[in-house]
């Protein structure tokens, strides 16, 4: 699933003063942070799509679930 996240909120996030913190995960590459500030967010939004997207303006081939391996079956 191409450029798809998961975001998770935090209980401190205040989003009426434009603050947000939490986790966000890419679903393609499992890759995950913990932000503290909005700008956080955006600057790992915006560096996960610069990897994917390249200079070619071509999305980059990604493992199907990269994610699976770390899954554990129910």
């Amino acid at each position: 699933m191409r450029f798809a996240f998961v975001l998770r909120l935090g209980i401190d996030s205040r989003p009426d003063e434009g603050h947000l913190e939490g986790w966000v995960e890419e679903v393609d590459t499992c890759t995950e942070i913990r932000f503290r500030s909005t700008q956080d967010l955006l600057k790992f939004l915006s560096e996960r799509f610069d990897l994917a997207v390249g200079t070619t303006g071509k999305t980059a081939a990604i493992e199907k679930d990269p994610c699976r391996k770390r899954r554990k079956s129910p």
